[in-house]
C-alpha cells in the first residue's frame, strides 16, 4: 500500500502566515514516517532546518498533540506575527530591507544563485568616485570574501555539512565570476599563489578538490596540477610560478611517503616553499616529523598538517600576514622538536618470535566449485544497492558525521531522497557499473606468509604460484592473517579467495565533468555513493563466495589492503596476477599499487569462523615513517 497526502488541506482555513510553516512541517514529519507522495508547491514549502525552533516548537506541538491549548496558542502566535513588521523569520521576504551588499552575502550563506549578478550591478552602479576595478575589488575583499569567512566559520562549528558548504562555493563562484568582468588584469587581486597536487602514485583527489574550492573562492590562485604528479611536476612548476606555498595530497600510506621525499628535495635545493600537508592516512604528528629533512636540520619555510580544506585556508591566510608568519613558525619548530624528542625516548618494539592462540580450522572446496578465477561481469545494480551501508554513506561520504538529533533527521531525510534520485537515474544512465573477478586457490601458512599453489599441481607435488607476506601485532594477541589457515606442517590444503570489484571509469569521468563545470555540490555527492557502491558490490561479492564455499552468513571476513591488518598495497601486483582484473575489468594499478579506477576494491577473503578486524599495532605516522 502506497500513502498520498495533500498538504495544503491540513492548513485550509488558517490564518495565511501559519499555513506555510504547519504545511512544511507536516511535510517533514510525514515524509519521516512513511509517506510516499505528496501533492504540494513547492515554493510554499520552507526546508525544516530553516524554520525558526520557536516556530518548530509551537507547531509541532499541535501536530502531535502535546498540550490541550496547542491550536490556540498556534492560531494566537501567527495572528500576532501577522501585525509585526516583516521579519525574515515570520514568512516574508528575508532580503526585504537589505543593501544590496547584505543580500549578496546572505546569498552566499544560504546558498541561493538567483539575484546574484543583479546585486553586483547594484552595487557597481553606487560605487560614487570608485573606478570599476576599484569597486569590484571592494566586493571581493568587504563582501564576498568574508561571506564565505562566514560559512567557513560556520562549517567548523559543526553549523553547516559539507554539501551546503560547496552549495555556497558555486553561488560564490557565480559572484566571483560576474565580478572578474569588471577586473583590471594589469595587476593581480590574488592573496597568493598556491601549487596544489595530488602526490605521484595516488588517484585520489576529492580531498584536493576540496582545498582548491575553498582557497579559490577566498581569493588565492590555486594552480591545480591533478593527481599522480611526480614531485619535479610540482617542485617545477612552484618555481616557475614563485608560487607563496605548495599543497600536497594524499590519500593511502605508501603515496603519502612521497611528501618527506618533496620536502626533502625542497631543502636539498635550496628553495623556501612551504609545505602544506594532508590525507586520511595522515596527522599532526607526521607533518611535525616531516619538518625535519634526512640532515637532521628543519625545514624552515615550514611542513603544516591540515586537517581539512578550512585549516588550509586559515594556514595560508597565517604565512601571507607578515604579523602572524614568525609566531606561526616558532610554534611549529617548538611542535616539531617535541614530537621528534619524544619519539626518540619510545623504545623500539621487538616483534619476537610469537604466534596467537588461533587455531586453523580448514575447509575443502564444493565439489561443484573449480579452482581458479572468474568473472563477475555485471552485477544487478538494484541488488548491489540493497547492501549500501546508509549510515557510512550519510555521515562519512556525504558529510554528515557530526549531526544529531533533530539535525541528523532532517539530513537523513533529504539524503534518503537524494539518494532515490541518484540511484534512479544510475540505473537508467548506467554511470555506475559493478562488476568483477574472484576466484579460489589451495593455500597454507607458513609463518607469517601464505602460500598460494596451482591447483593444478596439487596431485603430483603442489607448486607455489605465489606468497602473501602479512604483519604481526607486537603485542595483545599477536594475530597475523596467515594464522587463519591451515599451516604447512599440518599437510593439509586450505582454502583462500580473492576478489576484486569496481563501479567502472564511467562514474570518474562523470564527477570530473560536474568538476569541471563547478558543480561542486553534485559531483561530491556523486563520488560518495561511487564509493559506497563499490563497497556494497565487494559485500555482494563476498556473500557470493560465501554462499558457493557453504559457509553460514557472516562467517569469516574480507581484508583489503591498506586497512590496519595489512596496510601495504605492493600485495596488488600478486592479486592481479591470480585474478584477470586488467583483461576482463580494464583496471589497471598506480605506480604506488593502487586501484584504477578509484571507485575499486580489492580483498582476501578469509573463512575462518574466528577470523576477526585488527591493527598490526602500528600506527599510520610510523608506517609512513619507517625506512
Amino acid at each position: 500500500m502506497l500513502t498520498s497526502l495533500g498538504v495544503s488541506n491540513v492548513s485550509f482555513g488558517l490564518d495565511a502566515a501559519a499555513r506555510p510553516v504547519l504545511n512544511s512541517i507536516m511535510l517533514y514529519h510525514a515524509v519521516q514516517a512513511g509517506l510516499d507522495m505528496a501533492i504540494v508547491n513547492p515554493a510554499h514549502i520552507t526546508p525544516y532546518a530553516e524554520i525558526p525552533a520557536e516556530q518548530r516548537q509551537i507547531t509541532e506541538d499541535l501536530i502531535f498533540n502535546r498540550r490541550p491549548d496547542a491550536l490556540q496558542r498556534f492560531i494566537e502566535y501567527f495572528q500576532a506575527e501577522a501585525n509585526q513588521p516583516s521579519r525574515p523569520d515570520a514568512g516574508g521576504d528575508p532580503l526585504q530591507g537589505m543593501t544590496p551588499q547584505e543580500r549578496l552575502a546572505w546569498r552566499i550563506l544560504h546558498r541561493r544563485k538567483d539575484g546574484v549578478e543583479a546585486d553586483i550591478d547594484e552595487i557597481l552602479a553606487a560605487r560614487g568616485d570608485l573606478s570599476l576595478h576599484e569597486a569590484a575589488i571592494a566586493i571581493l575583499n568587504q563582501t564576498l570574501l568574508p561571506a564565505m569567512k562566514d560559512v567557513g566559520d560556520r562549517f567548523g562549528a559543526g553549523e553547516l555539512i559539507l554539501p551546503f558548504v560547496l552549495q555556497s562555493a558555486e553561488v560564490m563562484k557565480k559572484a566571483v565570476s560576474h565580478v572578474e568582468r569588471f577586473l583590471e588584469r594589469k595587476e593581480g587581486v590574488s592573496k597568493g599563489v598556491v601549487v596544489l597536487a595530488t602526490v605521484y602514485g595516488d588517484v585520489h583527489d576529492i580531498g584536493k578538490n576540496l582545498v582548491k574550492t575553498i582557497l579559490s573562492n577566498n581569493g588565492y590562485t590555486v594552480i591545480d596540477l591533478g593527481k599522480q604528479t611526480p614531485a619535479e611536476t610540482i617542485i617545477a612548476k612552484a618555481a616557475e610560478v614563485d608560487a607563496d606555498a605548495i599543497g600536497l595530497s594524499a590519500l593511502l600510506v605508501n603515496t603519502s611517503k612521497q611528501m618527506p621525499l618533496i620536502v626533502n628535495e625542497l631543502q636539498r635545493r635550496g628553495l623556501k616553499f612551504p609545505v602544506l600537508v594532508g590525507g586520511a592516512a595522515i596527522n599532526r604528528r607526521f607533518g611535525w616529523r616531516v619538518a625535519f629533512v634526512e640532515d637532521g636540520s628543519f625545514y624552515e619555510p615550514g611542513v603544516f598538517y591540515c586537517k581539512d580544506a578550512f585549516e588550509g585556508l586559515a594556514t595560508m591566510d597565517a604565512l601571507l600576514d607578515p604579523a602572524q608568519r614568525g609566531p606561526l613558525l616558532e610554534q611549529l619548530r617548538r611542535d616539531a622538536e617535541r614530537e621528534v624528542g619524544r619519539n626518540a625516548a619510545v623504545p623500539g618494539k621487538a616483534a619476537g618470535e610469537r604466534r596467537s592462540a588461533v587455531q586453523p580450522a580448514p575447509i575443502s572446496l564444493p565439489g561443484d566449485v573449480p579452482w581458479g578465477p572468474r568473472v563477475a561481469r555485471q552485477m544487478p545494480l538494484e541488488m548491489v544497492f540493497q547492501h549500501l551501508f546508509k549510515n557510512e554513506l550519510f555521515r562519512l561520504s556525504w558529510g554528515a558525521k557530526n549531526a544529531h538529533g533533530e539535525e541528523w533527521q532532517r539530513l537523513s531525510a533529504e539524503f534518503e531522497q537524494r539518494l532515490e534520485r541518484m540511484t534512479r537515474q544510475a540505473r537508467r544512465e548506467g554511470w555506475l557499473r559493478p562488476q568483477g573477478v574472484y576466484g579460489y586457490w589451495p593455500c597454507q601458512a607458513d609463518g607469517d606468509e601464505l602460500i598460494v599453489y596451482d591447483p593444478a599441481s596439487l596431485t603430483d607435488g603442489a607448486q607455489e604460484l605465489t606468497r602473501f607476506a602479512f604483519p604481526r601485532q607486537t603485542d595483545g594477541e599477536a594475530l597475523c592473517l596467515a594464522d587463519y589457515f591451515a599451516p604447512v606442517e599440518s599437510g593439509v590444503y586450505d582454502v583462500v579467495a580473492f576478489q576484486v570489484v569496481t563501479v567502472g571509469a564511467e562514474a570518474t569521468q562523470r564527477f570530473d565533468r560536474l568538476q569541471a563545470a563547478g558543480d561542486y555540490s553534485e559531483a561530491y555527492f556523486l563520488h560518495g555513493l561511487a564509493v559506497q557502491t563499490a563497497e556494497a558490490a565487494a559485500e555482494y561479492l563476498h556473500r557470493h563466495i560465501r554462499r558457493e564455499l557453504g559457509l553460514p552468513e557472516g562467517r569469516g571476513k574480507r581484508y583489503s589492503w591498506g586497512y590496519p591488518a595489512i596496510p601495504a598495497l605492493d600485495d596488488h601486483r600478486k592479486v592481479f596476477e591470480l585474478l584477470p582484473a586488467e583483461s576482463e575489468l580494464g583496471m589497471s594499478l598506480t605506480a604506488a599499487c593502487q586501484l584504477v579506477p578509484e571507485q575499486s576494491t580489492a580483498a582476501i577473503v578469509v573463512h575462518h569462523p574466528q577470523a576477526k578486524y585488527f591493527s598490526v599495532g602500528e600506527s599510520r605516522v610510523e608506517q609512513l615513517m619507517r625506512g
